[in-house]
């Protein structure tokens, strides 16, 4: 993980293209379901980010026309971000076979996007580490103390380390429509793929946003879900608004299929602890974004569908809550 950072740190200070790219924006996220009272499978996640723009162009950032007669914003993004994963009874201190692995993940992502007025196309490539060199064990156990919550006692059982190469593509389309009652509204789909030794699969769905002074971006998603959040369709998109305020309510649905998930499939060529994964997922979100001039909030609930066969440790639900702190320059 230490190898990690110091890479994404030296990422930073290289200029992208000799004063080329100009920063756009800084967002720190974090993922949890301490708010849902779950505390199992996907239980924690964290995300530094930094977004480039190289300004307005008629070219793509593959030298490849992207649409003949609609100018385009090229963007460049840095992250750096971290998982945990843990089964259903975090309290045993003896492998439980039929229920998922621990696995820690940290990683540091590269993004190239292209933004039109109503469409956005992102390629991020993903170098990691999955296993006890990630020092995810020790992260929880300071949060679970910070928190007051259960003592978490089977990390010995975690995936073994591997590294990790994962690409993914992302196409969204985003359609406005006239104000509802006053309140504006767009509609944000979106599709991918993502192919890697961490995942294989496809996925697709749909934000809905309305209130009031909607930020004219292609909307915040989860770390799981729909890639890189808040890509604006030109620079400095929040600024270039009609007052210094945004308030508006975020509802997303979407669909997985997954070929390969390392985190329920266990590493690729080790002998470690894996489940009966499901090949079809879904998934629902609902949350608020609040912006005040170059500052911006997001807060939402995820839910998701079972991701693979829990026998007698079936849980109602699972979900968590995502946080996201965006300084827009």
């Amino acid at each position: 993980m230490k190898i990690l950072l110091v890479l994404f740190f030296v990422l930073i200070s290289i200029k992208a293209s000799e004063d080329t790219f100009e920063l756009e924006s800084f967002s720190i996220m974090f993922e949890n379901d301490a708010t849902v009272k779950t505390d199992f499978s996907y239980t924690h996640g964290g995300r530094l980010s930094l977004l480039y723009f190289r300004g307005d162009t008629k070219d793509s950032l593959f030298n490849i026309p992207f649409t003949a007669y609609e100018q385009t914003s090229n963007y460049i993004s840095l992250a750096y971000s971290n998982q945990m994963y843990t089964p259903s009874n975090i309290e045993k201190i003896y492998l439980v076979k039929n229920d998922r692995p621990y696995a820690g993940y940290s990683f540091i992502e590269l993004g190239l996007h292209q933004a039109s007025k109503n469409t956005l196309d992102s390629l991020t490539l993903e170098l990691g580490m999955i296993g006890q060199a990630t020092d995810m064990d020790a992260l929880q156990r300071v949060i679970h103390n910070f928190i007051g919550t259960k003592k978490v006692c089977g990390w010995k059982y975690q995936l073994k380390d591997e590294y990790i190469f994962q690409l993914n593509y992302l196409h969204k389309d985003r359609f406005n429509y006239k104000n509802f009652y006053g309140y504006e509204n767009d509609l944000i789909s979106y599709y991918g793929v993502n192919l890697g030794n961490k995942s294989i699969k496809a996925s697709g769905g749909a934000l809905y946003r309305i209130g009031y002074n909607i930020i004219n971006d292609f909307g915040v998603n989860s770390m799981n879900e729909a890639n890189y959040a808040s890509v604006p369709s030109k620079p400095k998109s929040s600024r270039n608004t009609k007052s210094d305020t945004s308030f508006f309510l975020n509802l997303s649905a979407g669909i997985n299929l997954i070929a390969r998930d390392i985190f329920l499939d266990g590493n690729t060529f080790k002998d470690s602890h894996s489940t009966n994964k499901k090949f079809f997922t879904a998934y629902i979100m609902a949350g608020l974004t609040y912006r005040y001039k170059q500052y911006k909030i997001d807060f939402f609930h995820n839910y998701y569908t079972e991701d693979y066969e829990q026998r007698d440790l079936y849980r109602e639900y699972r979900g968590y809550s995502s946080l996201n702190f965006t300084y827009n320059f």
